[in-house]
Protein backbone atom coordinates (compact mmCIF):
# COMPACT_ATOMS: atom_id res chain seq x y z
CA UNK A 1 0.00 0.00 0.00
CA UNK A 2 1.11 3.41 -0.77
CA UNK A 3 0.58 6.72 1.42
CA UNK A 4 -1.38 9.42 0.16
CA UNK A 5 0.59 11.86 1.45
CA UNK A 6 3.75 11.30 1.00
CA UNK A 7 3.76 7.47 -1.60
CA UNK A 8 6.00 6.22 1.52
CA UNK A 9 5.52 2.52 2.34
CA UNK A 10 2.18 1.94 4.20
CA UNK A 11 2.12 -0.81 7.57
CA UNK A 12 -0.70 -2.64 9.47
CA UNK A 13 -0.59 -1.81 13.04
CA UNK A 14 -3.00 -2.58 15.87
CA UNK A 15 -3.39 0.76 18.01
CA UNK A 16 -4.92 0.95 21.61
CA UNK A 17 -7.82 3.44 22.04
CA UNK A 18 -7.30 5.10 25.32
CA UNK A 19 -10.09 7.09 25.46
CA UNK A 20 -12.55 4.40 25.59
CA UNK A 21 -12.48 2.16 29.45
CA UNK A 22 -12.36 -1.13 27.52
CA UNK A 23 -10.12 -3.02 25.50
CA UNK A 24 -10.47 -1.67 22.36
CA UNK A 25 -7.91 -2.14 19.84
CA UNK A 26 -8.36 -1.12 16.14
CA UNK A 27 -6.16 -1.84 13.49
CA UNK A 28 -4.85 1.03 11.18
CA UNK A 29 -2.09 2.04 8.83
CA UNK A 30 0.70 3.74 9.67
CA UNK A 31 3.42 5.39 7.19
CA UNK A 32 6.73 4.40 7.83
CA UNK A 33 7.83 7.69 6.00
CA UNK A 34 5.99 10.81 7.07
CA UNK A 35 4.21 8.83 9.91
CA UNK A 36 0.87 9.32 9.06
CA UNK A 37 -1.75 7.24 10.78
CA UNK A 38 -5.30 5.77 8.84
CA UNK A 39 -7.90 3.98 9.92
CA UNK A 40 -10.93 2.70 8.23
CA UNK A 41 -13.22 5.61 9.38
CA UNK A 42 -11.26 8.05 7.75
CA UNK A 43 -10.41 6.35 4.33
CA UNK A 44 -14.06 6.08 4.35
CA UNK A 45 -14.87 9.44 4.89
CA UNK A 46 -12.05 10.81 2.52
CA UNK A 47 -14.30 8.16 -0.14
CA UNK A 48 -17.51 9.84 0.61
CA UNK A 49 -16.41 13.45 0.58
CA UNK A 50 -14.42 13.24 -2.71
CA UNK A 51 -17.81 11.54 -4.34
CA UNK A 52 -19.60 14.61 -3.22
CA UNK A 53 -16.83 16.71 -4.74
CA UNK A 54 -16.56 15.17 -7.97
CA UNK A 55 -19.65 16.58 -10.37
CA UNK A 56 -18.96 20.14 -9.15
CA UNK A 57 -17.91 22.47 -11.71
CA UNK A 58 -14.89 25.05 -9.73
CA UNK A 59 -16.02 28.80 -10.05
CA UNK A 60 -14.22 31.03 -11.80
CA UNK A 61 -11.54 33.50 -10.37
CA UNK A 62 -12.09 36.95 -10.29
CA UNK A 63 -9.76 37.94 -12.51
CA UNK A 64 -11.55 35.70 -15.14
CA UNK A 65 -14.81 36.89 -14.85
CA UNK A 66 -13.64 40.36 -14.97
CA UNK A 67 -12.17 39.66 -19.19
Amino acid sequence: MVCQRCRGLLVCENFDDLGIETDSLYTATRCLNCGCIEDAVFRANRFSSSERTRGVPHRRSTLERKR
